[in-house]
């Protein structure tokens, strides 16, 4: 599909400004990042502008989503704001995005549901917004994620109102945001997820975090790693 018309389609339509609104906010919930960390925005960088700091995919280099060029677990946080779907090939996305994390790295991602009001409309054609057959399931994504080796950290259902591209018929159906909530939650038409890269092994205890600016603890950890390592080869 056209990324360039789907990033136009949360910045130029009624509906798209309506769901733009509601991912904004949930990932500002999860922008922060540490001065030496790396972190990455996986395109939609026209609606979800990244922060100075943040490399994005459209903007500072591009990579297909199913093939990133980035080295094995080398960044620390990776927001996906519909890859999946927008790759054609959102198995593959997920499992390149399992690889390119950091140990404890964060993945934030949201995907279109298509058990919604939405998922039965036709917009959802691959030309402007993603074919219906590449938006996953919450429960599918899950399982694949867990599968994979990700700790789902997180999650939440926005955007309950009809595919409506008409600010007067969204303003009047906005009750049903509360309601949906509370009474059908899994027909939003939208999803957040925060997975976290679980691997097995030494991890360092959260009041000790400030220990890694010596370096001397660092390698004294990477001199763990390395020895757990070679006891598996054995």
């Amino acid at each position: 599909m056209n990324l360039e018309m789907f990033d136009n389609w949360f910045l130029q339509t009624v509906a798209g400004q309506y769901v733009a609104g509601w991912e904004k906010s949930f990932f500002k919930r999860f922008y922060f990042c540490g001065e030496m960390q790396i972190a990455v925005q996986a395109g939609m960088c026209g609606w979800l502008e990244p922060l100075g700091t943040w490399l994005c995919n459209s903007r500072d280099f591009y990579m297909d989503a199913g093939v990133w060029a980035w080295a094995d677990e080398s960044v620390d946080v990776l927001l996906m704001p519909h890859t999946l779907e927008c790759s054609g090939v959102p198995y593959v996305t997920l499992a390149e995005a399992y690889r390119v994390m950091k140990p404890e790295g964060k993945v934030v991602l949201t995907g279109f549901n298509p058990y919604s009001l939405w998922g039965c409309s036709n917009w959802f054609d691959g030309v402007l917004l993603p074919d219906k057959k590449f938006c996953l399931p919450l429960q599918t994504l899950k399982a694949n994620a867990k599968a994979l080796g990700f700790e789902v950290v997180f999650g939440q259902f926005m955007v309950y109102v009809p595919p409506f591209d008409n600010e007067k018929l969204l303003r009047l159906c906005h009750f049903m945001e509360a309601a949906g909530n509370r009474w059908w939650p899994h027909k939003a038409a939208v999803y957040g997820l925060v997975l976290q890269k679980s691997v097995g092994g030494v991890h360092i205890l959260p009041e000790y975090g400030q220990v890694l600016q010596n370096a001397e603890m660092v390698l004294g950890m990477a001199k763990i790693k390395s020895r757990f390592l070679n006891a598996d080869c054995c």
